[in-house]
């Protein structure tokens, strides 16, 4: 404002404000007469409080606006804010606050939306040991003061089973603590989705003896059988727990990734030779689906085993919705490629086209993809390495530079075009990238940024919800917090 920048996260759309000498007042009167705006009455009168002696008129005003969009309108210390609906004036409430950090109550205009629906970050506290209930909760207030309006669960070990009370660790929340977390996310128009994996990453509950025998691989302790019926009675039985301590949560993720190595046990080998392992696989998951959504609850998976073993889809219910998680992206067009189908067929499992390794090309592309082609990704012929299967069933998506470039997020699309809505989810700190111990936030941001025009350009894409993992101070945890705020709206 004026001659210095009024520093408001994400930024609005419209900005016209000029800064004034009149001090920003401790005394807010609020008129309502919008029923969707009335329980946040409370907070504009406390949370807008400053130290003046004069007094801010705040007139809240139903408009035909878009869903979570608002109008600001300063004028000689009275304030006009129009939206249509409860998230709108909230995200009014958050700008005018963030305004009101400068002392002084401006004259102008702000209008401004969001342009994805899903804007969400990851609540690990199975990878974050030292995350507990105070800053789980102010993590989500400062999610909610940046506009996010999502929060992914993950509970692991660290949820109080009671049907299985060995496989909780000592540092397990309390069911009092859960309800706080719910009823903080609730009062701040936050939705949580809990996580309870299904399949894979059960390390935590198959370690112990007496569901050892679910194990796909006698002799590891990430995986369960997916022929086993046991198997999904222990899905149900956790997941019902954490069902029951969410009671408003309308979605729930069933986690689903990383399950590569099914098809070794006896049964499972013996049906992968019959139907594929993409039956096995699918029937699976379908069924873990089907039962969440007889229990009211939207299922969510992510996306990368479905992808690897596209006849998958055809045993999973429609409604079920996709995490698309890519954390190579940094930029669109990329030159790598994650060919999850053509890996699990022997193929390379991240790879870039060989004509890269040419220096005279090395000039076309960031430092940033040339850290993630030369840490992550492999050069290879890349037409010929994918094999006529993956290209058969993926490459109208993959972008017309193909195969020296790629489009970022291509299965985005395809997904789509199997009749499922998609969640992409980046990484605001993953496969274990550090530089000087701390994460590589470079990479990660770039990765978010991806991401964020990716689902915006595609149109159709619900959001993203940025992930975080490894058991680093929950501190780190908001930088990619407000660069994914910034990105995402």
């Amino acid at each position: 404002m004026g001659d210095k920048p009024c520093h408001i996260i994400p930024i609005p759309k419209r900005m016209s404000l000029e800064s004034t000498d009149r001090p920003w007042p401790k005394r807010v009167d609020v008129s309502c007469d919008v029923a969707c705006a009335e329980p946040l009455v409370g907070r504009y009168k406390s949370d807008l409080a400053g130290r003046g002696d004069e007094l801010l008129k705040v007139s809240l005003i139903e408009t035909n606006s878009r869903s979570g969009g608002y109008e600001l309108s300063f004028d000689k210390g009275v304030l006009i804010v129009s939206a249509s609906d409860t998230p709108g004036f909230r995200h009014a409430l958050q700008t005018v606050s963030q305004i009101s950090s400068e002392g002084r109550i401006p004259v102008g205009t702000v209008a401004d939306w969001p342009e994805l629906s899903i804007r969400g970050f990851h609540l690990n506290f199975e990878a974050y040991r030292r995350l507990d209930l105070k800053r789980a909760l102010h993590l989500i207030r400062t999610a909610e003061h940046f506009k996010l309006n999502t929060i992914l669960v993950e509970y692991g070990p660290r949820f109080p089973f009671k049907s299985h009370p060995s496989i909780g660790e000592a540092d397990a929340l309390t069911p009092e603590e859960i309800q706080q977390l719910n009823a903080e996310a609730d009062a701040l128009g936050i939705r949580i989705i809990p996580l309870q994996q299904s399949l894979a990453h059960l390390e935590y509950a198959l370690k112990h003896e007496h569901l050892s025998h679910l194990r796909e691989r006698r002799e590891k302790r990430n995986l369960m059988c997916p022929r086993d019926p046991q198997s999904l009675e222990l899905f149900k039985s956790l997941a019902g727990e954490v069902i029951e301590r969410h009671p408003k949560a309308e979605w729930f993720h069933l986690g689903g990734d990383e399950a590569r190595k099914i098809g070794h046990c006896a049964r499972c080998k013996e049906d992968a030779k019959q139907e594929g392992l993409g039956a096995v696989y699918g029937r699976y998951i379908g069924d873990a689906a089907r039962w969440l959504l007889d229990q009211g609850r939207r299922p969510i998976v992510w996306d990368d085993t479905l992808c690897s073993l596209p006849d998958a889809f055809e045993h999973l219910p429609k409604e079920t919705l996709m995490t698309y998680w890519d954390y190579i992206a940094v930029a669109d067009p990329t030159p790598v490629l994650i060919p999850r189908m053509a890996h699990a067929d022997g193929g390379p499992r991240v790879a870039h086209d060989w004509a890269w390794s040419l220096g005279r090309k090395r000039g076309r592309i960031s430092d940033v993809q040339i850290q993630v082609m030369r840490n992550y990704s492999k050069p290879v012929r890349l037409r010929a390495s994918l094999g006529k299967k993956y290209l058969g069933e993926f490459e109208a998506y993959l972008g017309n530079g193909f195969p020296r470039w790629v489009r970022a997020l291509p299965y985005l699309e395809y997904y789509q075009d199997r009749g499922h809505e998609v969640i992409t989810s980046p990484t605001g700190m993953g496969n274990g990238d550090t530089q000087d111990g701390v994460p590589n936030f470079e990479r990660f941001e770039h990765n978010i940024r991806t991401h964020a025009e990716r689902c915006k350009s595609n149109g159709k894409a619900l959001g993203m919800i940025t992930t975080a993992w490894y058991n680093m101070p929950p501190e780190l945890l908001y930088q990619p917090l407000i660069r994914t705020a910034q990105c995402a709206w």
